[in-house]
Parts: C-alpha cells; sequence; structure tokens
C-alpha cells in the first residue's frame, strides 16, 4: 500500500532537498557512479518503486544490469519508473502489488518468473506515503497503528515468505529491506519508528534462518529523503516540531536524493557484499548520530 503524494507530516524519507551540503545535480539518474554489469542477468523485485526510494532502488538496479519487476499500487507512477528506467537503457516491468496481500505478493513473484525466467532479488521498500503523520500517543489510533504495520510489517513479511522458494534456485539471491533512522526513536512517530525497528529485527532472524539456503538478508536506513511528490510545507512542520530545518539534522547538511540511494542498494544486491548478512546500513546522511 505505497503512495504517491505527499500529507502533514510525513515520513523523515521523504523530505524535500534543503541546506548547504554537497549533492547531485537536479536531473541526474540514479545510473551515476554503478557499475555496470554488477546485476547483469539477475532479476529483481522492487515494491514501493513508484517514487522517492524505491524508485531510486528500481532506476539503481536497472543500472547495474538487472531485469526489474516495479512493484506497486499505483499504476502511472509504475508506469513512470519504468519509462524512466527504459530511457536509461534498462529493463523494468510492472505489476500491481498490494504488500497486505499474501495472493498479490505471491502474484509478483509468479510475473517476475514468468516474465523473466528467474528471481535473484527482492528489495523490500513497503511504505505509506499518503498518510504517514506525526501522531502523539495519546492521539494515535488503533486503526492508524494496524495500517502501519500491516504495511510496513506484513508487507516485509508476506513478500519475503512469497520470494524465498524462488530465490533459493538463484545462484546470488539476496533480500535488501528498506528502513529508517526512524527506527532509532522519534518522537510523536510510535507506529512508524516501531514499524521500521521491527524490520530490522525481521532482517536479523531471516538472516539466520535463510543463510543455509544460502540466501543473504540485509537492511538499508535511509533518513530523510527528497521526493516531488511532497506536499509542500514539510521543511515548516518538521521544524516547528523539532526547532531545527531537516537538513540542518544531517551531518552532510542535506537530505538524500534518489542518486544517493543507489550506490548501497546495488552493493548490496551484488556479489561486492556476498561476505555480509544480517546487517543494517546506516545511510542517513549522519543523521542518526546527532540525535
Amino acid at each position: 500500500m505505497t503512495g504517491t503524494r505527499g500529507a502533514p507530516g510525513l515520513a523523515p524519507d521523504l523530505i524535500p532537498v534543503s541546506g548547504p551540503g554537497p549533492g547531485p545535480s537536479p536531473g541526474t539518474s540514479p545510473a551515476s557512479g554503478i557499475a555496470t554489469g554488477a546485476l547483469a542477468g539477475r532479476v529483481a523485485i522492487v515494491t514501493g518503486a513508484a517514487q522517492a526510494a524505491g524508485r531510486g532502488y528500481a532506476r539503481a538496479l536497472a543500472a547495474a544490469g538487472a531485469s526489474v519487476v516495479v512493484a506497486d499500487r499505483f499504476a502511472d507512477a509504475g508506469a513512470e519508473t519504468v519509462d524512466l528506467i527504459e530511457k536509461d537503457g534498462g529493463t523494468a516491468r510492472f505489476q500491481f502489488l498490494d504488500v497486505t496481500e499474501e495472493d498479490s505478493a505471491r502474484a509478483a513473484v509468479a510475473f517476475a518468473v514468468d516474465r523473466f525466467g528467474r528471481l535473484d532479488v527482492l528489495v523490500n521498500n513497503p511504505n505509506r506515503y499518503r498518510d504517514t503523520r506525526f501522531t502523539p500517543l495519546t492521539e494515535l489510533t488503533v486503526e492508524h497503528w494496524d495500517t502501519t504495520m500491516a504495511v510496513m510489517v506484513r508487507g516485509t513479511f508476506l513478500l519475503c515468505k512469497a520470494a524465498v522458494p524462488e530465490l533459493a534456485k538463484s545462484p546470488f539471491p539476496a533480500i535488501v529491506n528498506h528502513t529508517s533512522s526512524a527506527a532509532y526513536g522519534v518522537r510523536n512517530w510510535l507506529d512508524y519508528g516501531t514499524a521500521r525497528g521491527a524490520v530490522i529485527a525481521m532482517t536479523k532472524s531471516l538472516a539466520k534462518e535463510l543463510a543455509p539456503l544460502g540466501i543473504r538478508v540485509n537492511a538499508l536506513s535511509v533518513g530523510s529523503m527528497a521526493s516531488e511528490a511532497l506536499a509542500l510545507g514539510v521543511l515548516e512542520r518538521e521544524e516547528q516540531m523539532t526547532g531545527t530545518p531537516e537538513f540542518a539534522m544531517q551531518l552532510i547538511g542535506r537530505v538524500a536524493t534518489e542518486e544517493d540511494v543507489a550506490g548501497p542498494v546495488v552493493f548490496l544486491a551484488s556479489d561486492a557484499s556476498r561476505y555480509m548478512t544480517g546487517q543494517t546500513i546506516s545511510y542517513d546522511g549522519g543523521k542518526f548520530f546527532l540525535g
């Protein structure tokens, strides 16, 4: 259940770029700096690939040579991701996915195998782009809590469950789970931070369980990320809540872009990380260390 539009108080991995820190030029492709052929011949599913981090992951894997299934609930935005990949010279197809439904997860895996003949990489990036917001504990509804857990935690679980039988057939299988620096604690954001922390715990447990099958499982913890889909005024709301502009919360002095997440996701999906499993890479511009 990933979305395409912002709402008040949205996730820190969706904050617009700002601040003095160095960064890629506007309009640059996530292909920049990616080793061409690192994933040649491999097939990947990226969930939540219609925008933001998921779009960056999908474009990066395709730039490295993988055939990518762009999986999301939103067909129009997903088709845009496929178009961007094809314009970059890559291969991708869109598949509808509701991460909260087991049949939908199974269908996404079946689509990848039917279309491309195999599955080597799963990138789990379920999110609530439409309605994730800062809410005090006493105002947080059970419905909102349950939906967040269903999307981010259950969604990651269901895709892993569906994908493992096919990944086990690959000579170089990898699962990369998207998480966030919010897992380490954010005021007035209990549902989101808890869900992100659960994904880190799931990553460690799956790494132990799937090691005999040769499947590596790692997580990528991303901090605040730019998104064209954000509603205006998010930076202002962040500053009102924390007293600090969002870009100032990163040691690097700016928030992340699609291009920034390209390198680490290819690293975790490829043979470059073949001796790594059960780990969470913090890739947040130094936000975690600022507290």
